[in-house]
């Protein structure tokens, strides 16, 4: 299924998470079109694997929209490829009042403080605005919390970040769980086209949960990343149709955006 270029109009105005909340309440149509056709591929499943290429200003809005959703119904835990060490102090800024100081205290900790050249993307003030939207949704009653499961480098580490989410996920008898990671992790397992060198990815150690996973990419525009020549905004060259296409031996769907923003980065306006 294909959208319209005038259905992306939200994404492409990347709304900060004030005004996306504000939006939303307006009833704007934009990204509800999005998300509701991203949902349709979820259907009931209560874990949903949503891979990234990190370092875009339009995925943590997405996911916004899709906590938004899912939290209506009953519990969701937005789990992220962000490191363990931060539990507590993104709990403590979702039971927070959300300002600036207590914005920039996560911005000041070692994980979010890592320098442009050492940044692979995931630490971006796009990504805040996406924390800022779940305590958003805490305060008006909703039952959400987030999940920091990355473990580090390492060959066992799609392994080791499963079992922090299938932990998770046992203590969550009911409701949903939205878990946000770079592409590759979030596969249902090494595809035939993969590198020799690539892992078992984490989507693969949690099939006997049932999860539906869904990659998220766009046909132009261009995300932050660290390849080996060193960390940058990246090109984006799929030219793929924009819409909801059909998976493969990795993903169950696949949501085509028209174009990738690249994030800003923590610190940037």
């Amino acid at each position: 299924m294909q959208w319209k270029a005038g259905a992306l109009l939200l994404l492409a105005a990347l709304a900060p998470a004030p005004a996306l909340a504000a939006r939303e309440a307006a009833g704007d149509s934009d990204l509800q079109h999005v998300v509701e056709h991203v949902a349709a591929c979820m259907g009931d499943r209560r874990m949903v694997l949503l891979g990234e290429a990190h370092g875009t200003r339009e995925v943590p809005l997405l996911v916004a929209g899709l906590a938004e959703r899912g939290s209506r119904k009953g519990p969701l835990l937005l789990a992220l490829e962000i490191h363990g060490s931060e539990h507590r102090p993104l709990a403590d800024y979702l039971d927070g009042d959300g300002s600036e100081a207590a914005r920039e205290r996560l911005r000041k900790r070692p994980y979010w403080a890592r320098p442009r050249e050492r940044n692979d993307g995931r630490r971006s003030e796009d990504m805040l605005d996406l924390v800022e939207r779940m305590r958003q949704l805490r305060a008006q009653g909703r039952d959400v919390a987030i999940l920091p499961f990355d473990v580090g480098d390492g060959d066992g580490r799609d392994k080791a970040m499963a079992d922090h989410v299938r932990k998770a996920w046992e203590a969550l008898p009911r409701g949903r769980m939205l878990a946000l990671a770079g592409n590759v992790h979030a596969m249902r397992g090494r595809p035939g086209y993969a590198p020799p060198g690539m892992q078992e990815p984490m989507g693969a150690f949690l099939q006997d949960l049932a999860p539906v996973s869904i990659d998220i990419t766009a046909s132009t525009g261009a995300f932050w990343a660290c390849p080996a020549a060193g960390c940058g905004p990246q090109p984006v060259t799929s030219g793929a149709p924009v819409g909801m296409h059909g998976g493969d031996e990795a993903f169950d769907c696949r949501v085509v955006l028209p174009r990738f923003t690249v994030a800003r980065l923590i610190g940037q306006p």
